[in-house]
């Protein structure tokens, strides 16, 4: 909702001063907050990341989010209307173990380290994409963690794991990585 309303304000900002000094200035927009950029980048992997044939495209493609609630608001106006893989986006908080289950995607925030193993034990093997945003993530057995590097939202990714999941990651994704570990798997045939 504060991703909308503030690109809203920007966008009449501009306006009124265009329409006040007769064209439209030569300003650039605001930077996002970082839970904006973190929230495109999670709606993103969803184009980059290809899973398993869901066996039932009337079912919710789901966005588990622990620990990060302007994260997952971002999400949710980000993703309004969208679809993956043919299926309609929901987002949702993870607030218990079994939740886990549900998800095709797992952004698990910094603050959620107690349960940061058992969250990932859980996704383990699970067509799930796990995304967190602490140091040792990938080495804790997930998938794609945020890294900061000069002022700039990065990636890492461990392809061991997205293949342990049954994911592939897309060729696109893996050359704007900050870090790949792992060798890509031969392309299925």
């Amino acid at each position: 909702m504060m991703f909308r309303s503030q690109t809203r304000w920007w966008c009449s900002a501009l306006a009124l001063a265009g329409a006040l000094l007769g064209r439209t200035p030569a300003a650039e927009p605001p930077p996002l907050a970082e839970h904006q950029i973190k929230a495109l980048y999670l709606f993103n992997f969803t184009k980059y990341v290809e899973w398993p044939a869901a066996t039932n495209n009337a079912t919710p493609f789901v966005i588990g989010v622990c620990e990060a609630r302007e994260v997952k608001d971002d999400l949710v106006e980000i993703t309004r209307d969208k679809r993956v893989q043919g299926r309609p986006i929901v987002v949702q908080t993870i607030k218990a173990a079994q939740d886990v289950a549900t998800c095709q995607l797992l952004f698990i925030g910094a603050t959620d380290q107690a349960r940061l193993v058992d969250l990932l034990k859980l996704a383990r093997n699970s067509a799930v994409l796990t995304v967190g945003e602490t140091e040792d993530f990938l080495a804790q057995g997930g998938i794609i963690n945020f890294v900061r590097q000069e002022n700039n939202m990065r990636v890492a990714i461990s392809l061991d794991a997205a293949q342990r999941a049954r994911l592939v990651v897309s060729a696109k994704l893996l050359a704007v990585a900050k870090l790949v570990k792992g060798r890509p798997e031969a392309p299925r045939k």
